[in-house]
């Protein structure tokens, strides 16, 4: 009896194995001169498309895009950023976790970090790890829509830029806490130079909502892009 246990359990390891798609790793990096794409191929469950990062004062926005390269949705999508000086030191270590919400999706994933008083980063590199462990929704959720974004300087700095746009809900029922990312570029409009995130309360069914988001950014951006994802 024992030793049929044992078997059923490892079929039953092996069978869930062989349901869920393999992890991913993938590795990018970006420095003050241009936004670099990432290396490697595009395999199943998600690809590192380009890194990006903006400074102001102490503060980095950290900006990694991304790709799911899978029909599936609902994997839970990790980017770890490495924060280096011109010297090649190590300053800071960050990650942000997010989920795709439908297949073809390209989302963007940010975070801030505080450097020491003084350092400036020069070079960002970025991981990305793409699980297939059935943690989040596996139902797709339809593309939410973004208008154009105008960029305004803040009222709280000169060297600060807020971005504004409108999101529109693409369902009859009440779009809660989504997750909205803003993503700023120069003048070439290849190369990430920051960006912010914001999680609103409420977008009203099939209605919208007008979105400000604060950003950091490494100067003025030319343009800016926004994203939203559904609420996790």
């Amino acid at each position: 009896m024992k030793l049929r246990t044992a078997a059923l359990v490892a079929l039953s390891v092996l069978f869930l194995g062989a349901c869920a798609e393999p992890d991913k790793v993938e590795q990018g990096s970006a420095d003050g001169a241009s936004g670099a794409p990432a290396a490697g191929d595009a395999k199943p469950g998600g690809s590192l498309l380009a890194t990006g990062f903006g400074q102001r004062d102490i503060y980095v926005a950290l900006v990694a895009m991304v790709e799911n390269t899978s029909d599936k949705v609902g994997q839970t999508v990790t980017v770890q950023f490495n924060i280096k000086d011109a010297a090649g030191e190590l300053l800071k270590s960050e990650s942000q976790v997010e989920t795709f919400s439908r297949p073809g999706q390209t989302m963007p994933l940010t975070t801030q970090a505080e450097l020491p008083a003084g350092k400036k980063a020069a070079k960002v590199e970025a991981t990305l790890l793409v699980e297939d462990e059935g943690t989040f929704s596996a139902e797709p959720f339809p593309e939410i829509k973004t208008g154009p974004v105008t960029v305004t300087k803040s009222e709280y700095g000169t060297d600060e830029f807020d971005a504004k746009f409108e999101v529109t809900n693409p369902k009859a029922e009440p779009l809660k806490d989504p997750r909205v990312a803003v993503v700023c570029y120069d003048a070439s409009k290849t190369k990430i130079i920051g960006g912010g995130s914001t999680y609103p309360d409420l977008i009203p069914p099939s209605g919208k909502a007008s979105v400000e988001v604060s950003t950091i950014t490494t100067g003025k951006p030319a343009s800016c892009v926004a994203y939203v994802s559904p609420g996790i």
